[in-house]
């Protein structure tokens, strides 16, 4: 099933009052660098664009061209947030998943409107398209426990890797 089709369906189903919320994978790229922001509780969130197409070789032509091109609104939270702003830009090549959500709306002519938006759950370079160097995030508020040890309470250093 296509995706107008498919977010045809969902909008029908929103009509009649279902809950919202389908997962999806996007590769597409960036249109815009990510716009970072904080709420008032100090939680980061990330807004970007992405958009996607297929590529069909035209017969005629015998050239490559895009088709189905869609934009999406996409967001991210807390510490993807940050990672996703530190480290792509405009005209990246990303791959998303998360969850489409429907957000309704009274436009100013009182005309109810629809928006299609993806709750990311991780964005990432597409290694297809590009490489990268990964720098792991160290977390301040990671304990300094053994998560594998019966008791919880044995200090990392102290325990070998089990593998």
């Amino acid at each position: 099933m296509g995706w107008t089709l498919r977010l045809k369906y969902l909008q029908s189903e929103a009509e009649e009052g279902w809950v919202m919320s389908a997962p999806v994978t996007l590769t597409g790229r960036l249109v815009a660098d990510p716009d970072l922001r904080f709420t008032p509780k100090g939680d980061a969130v990330v807004n970007l664009r992405v958009v996607t197409s297929a590529r069909r070789l035209n017969k005629q032509t015998d050239k490559w061209e895009d088709s189905d091109t869609t934009f999406w609104s996409v967001s991210g939270w807390r510490q993807l947030a940050e990672n996703v702003a530190e480290s792509l830009s405009k005209g990246d090549a990303v791959v998303v998943v998360g969850k489409v959500k429907s957000r309704e709306w009274e436009d100013k002519d009182g005309g109810k409107r629809v928006a299609w938006e993806v709750d990311a759950q991780s964005i990432a370079a597409d290694l297809s398209r590009a490489t990268v160097k990964v720098n792991r995030v160290v977390r301040e508020s990671a304990p300094e426990v053994d998560p594998w040890s019966n008791t919880g309470m044995v200090p990392v250093q102290d325990v070998e890797a089990p593998f």
